[in-house]
């Protein structure tokens, strides 16, 4: 009898646990939105700030940023430069920090510089004619850095950074090197490669919010999700371009088929970090979904839609 007990105690559990699962599994209510639109701009690549309020966009080639409500309302244009790939929001809201791009004389040049959501600009370093890796914010923002010739160069953003974030402790950066994951720290300005895999090319490296996990890609591969430490690593199978959920539990990534010219369908589908769920949400959406955005709340997610050149979202509920 005891044991029949246990059995269905045990029984109950599970069905408590999938029950539990299924609930906490991200699920879209209504029907994607336009957020952002306008006749004759490309508009793609979107990211909120940490705060949700607004949304930063660019588009075709990577040109231009543009800044918008998080409605998409109050649409402005930052900078009209190429300027746009990769850039990453500061921890107040306030900026955005981008690799510039410019030609003079048939040259390509390279220079980081921040974008104020107040208009002005500010340049941290003069233009070079080789900057293969993307600056990214270091110790809260206090830093600007930038893998370069397998060193660390280190530069002060100008930036004061948020009171809470003044007593803690040195923090860990993240950067791709050259077939390389690398774990930077200031300021020993050192590099430790993390690399799961011997001579792949990694792509679209994000941290997740708790700063506990990798989320990355590998050229002609796989997405992946991995420890800080390079240990626990999970293949999510063929997506691309990964954003956390502010709870670090799942990852959105697009997940598209093409015709080896342009891309005929995307879907954008949400995956937990252990990789035993992968949720569709663009289910019956007749939309190429592309470039996921999670809301810094977590109840939205945003999207570009390469052939209509406008942004979507969708209303996400757990």
């Amino acid at each position: 009898m005891r044991f029949k007990n246990y059995t269905s105690i045990a029984i109950l559990l599970l069905i408590l646990t999938a029950n539990y699962n299924a609930i906490a599994q991200p699920k879209v209510t209504g029907e994607p939105q336009i957020i952002l639109q306008q006749d004759g701009i490309n508009f793609q690549a979107p990211v909120w700030s940490p705060d949700g309020s607004k949304i930063a966009v660019t588009a075709n080639q990577y040109r231009g940023i543009w800044l918008a409500d998080a409605n998409g309302s109050n649409l402005q244009l930052l900078t009209d430069a190429d300027a746009g790939y990769g850039m990453s929001w500061s921890l107040d809201s306030k900026s955005i920090l981008t690799r510039l791009n410019t030609v003079e004389n048939r040259r390509r040049n390279h220079s980081i510089a921040i974008f104020h959501t107040d208009g002005s600009s500010t340049q941290i370093t003069e233009p070079r004619s080789k900057m293969e890796a993307l600056p990214k914010w270091g110790q809260y923002g206090e830093k600007v850095v930038l893998i370069q010739n397998e060193s660390i160069e280190a530069f002060e953003s100008g930036m004061e950074i948020p009171q809470q974030f003044k007593t803690k402790p040195s923090q860990a950066f993240y950067v791709l090197k050259d077939n390389e994951i690398a774990k930077g720290m200031i300021p020993t300005n050192s590099t430790e490669d993390i690399s799961p895999f011997d001579n792949a090319q990694y792509l679209n490296l994000t941290v997740s919010p708790d700063g506990r996990k990798l989320a990355f890609e590998v050229y002609g591969g796989n997405l992946y999700i991995m420890n800080v430490d390079g240990s626990n690593l999970v293949d999510l199978g063929k997506a691309n371009r990964p954003s956390w959920s502010p709870d670090s539990q799942y990852i959105a990534a697009s997940v598209s088929e093409d015709n080896g010219y342009n891309i005929t369908k995307g879907d954008i589908f949400a995956f937990s970090v252990d990789g035993t769920q992968k949720v569709k949400l663009t289910e019956n959406v007749n939309l190429i979904a592309q470039n996921p955005a999670w809301s810094p709340t977590g109840s939205k997610i945003a999207f570009d839609v390469p052939d209509k050149g406008a942004i979507y979202a969708i209303t996400i509920q757990k």
